[in-house]
């Protein structure tokens, strides 16, 4: 009778266990998706990427609506878009913030929605 009773006692704690398992996979990370405002500048400025060593990189000056500072990024950073020197824009975009970056790369990825504005800097 014991015996019987602690086999059924271990299937239930095994079968606990594997819905508890079951339940962590669904709690993984999950990229965050929103649509932003991001701000293109007219002027370049310059960047290193992380862990270069060597003269810096020519890119584009971008910050997302709600923001003070200019971040200086590769002209390829907003999938879709094409940087024009000389010109001011708001664009909207698709911004993807992912829960699980490469080591090597940004956490944040841009693609474009549509191009609002477009102004030759004065």
């Amino acid at each position: 009778m014991k015996t019987m009773d602690l086999g059924k006692m271990a299937l239930v704690m095994l079968a606990a266990i594997c819905l508890a398992a079951c339940s962590l996979e669904d709690d993984e990370p999950k990229d965050k998706v929103e649509n932003v405002t991001l701000y293109v500048s007219a002027e370049t400025g310059t960047y290193s990427p992380l862990m270069y060593i060597g003269d810096p990189f020519e890119g584009m000056q971008i910050r997302e609506k709600g923001e003070s500072r200019w971040v200086c990024v590769a002209f390829s950073t907003v999938d879709g878009f094409t940087y024009e020197p000389g010109y001011d824009y708001e664009l909207l975009v698709k911004k993807t913030t992912l829960a699980n970056p490469p080591q090597d790369a940004s956490n944040v990825r841009y693609k474009l929605i549509r191009i609002v504005s477009q102004k030759r800097a004065s």
